[in-house]
């Protein structure tokens, strides 16, 4: 095992025994230099690590402390789409969420990670709608949710437009489209975040984004049994966690 590897492995044990509180500092580089005997590099290689775990987090001023997990919000496994006056929504935890800033409308290439859900190629574009969601009280960012849209579809519509009235898109598939009901399909993964990811959710190093990617199928009209738009809502997976009943089969 490298020696870094031991470094990290020790300091690690340190935190799990309660010896470094979170909130509480640890040693600087050139105590912990002498406490395992071995050089800066080393030293700075295994804190880089327990910064990427998460269990570390640099001071501005100098210095690295332990990081002080937040209290996780519980996100409940909806398999039911809901209803208030402002339109769809798919989780009643995070019903209270409002739009902090208006929207961003642009027209680019599908993401790779998209292309298969909307059966798209690449090079195919986009209209790509994103929003900035928190709490309207805090102004805290609690998720960015991003909607992407075959490009032919929405093309001198209002769904091209950043206000797209009560209901949103949805509303305007079903109503003026006549895109029929809609159906939606939904996924959940993690992975780590992106820099502005990062910056806009306030996430300590190392702490990825909990990812929930919905797909919303078109029932009628000329977009019939089409994916019509994925939804890809990040929040903090620090803060966040699904929680779901598990019955008897």
């Amino acid at each position: 095992m490298a020696r870094w590897h031991e470094v990290a492995e020790a300091l690690r044990g340190a935190i799990t025994a309660g010896i470094y509180q979170p909130g509480a500092k640890i040693p600087k580089e050139d105590e912990l230099q002498e406490e395992f005997d071995t050089s800066r590099t080393t030293i700075r290689r295994a804190v880089a690590q327990l910064t990427a775990e998460g269990l570390l987090t640099p001071v501005r001023r100098g210095g690295t402390k332990v990081r002080e997990q937040p209290e996780r919000q519980s996100l409940a496994l909806d398999t039911a789409v809901y209803r208030d006056e402002l339109g769809y929504y798919f989780s009643k935890t995070v019903q209270h969420l409002r739009a902090l800033q208006p929207p961003t409308v642009t027209q680019e290439p599908c993401p790779p990670d998209v292309l298969a859900l909307l059966g798209l190629q690449a090079g195919d574009h986009v209209i790509i709608r994103d929003r900035v969601m928190g709490n309207p009280e805090t102004g805290r960012v609690e998720q960015l949710a991003t909607s992407y849209l075959p490009a032919d579809l929405p093309a001198g519509t209002v769904l091209a437009q950043a206000d797209t009235g009560p209901g949103g898109i949805y509303d305007r598939m079903e109503n003026e489209l006549g895109w029929g009901l809609l159906e939606w399909e939904g996924i959940i993964t993690a992975r780590p975040a992106t820099a502005e990811e990062g910056d806009l959710l306030s996430l300590a190093p190392g702490v990825p984004v909990l990812c929930v990617t919905r797909s919303t199928i078109a029932t009628a009209g000329a977009a019939e049994g089409r994916v019509v738009e994925v939804n890809v809502t990040r929040r903090d997976a620090s803060r966040f966690e699904v929680r779901y009943p598990i019955s008897r089969a």
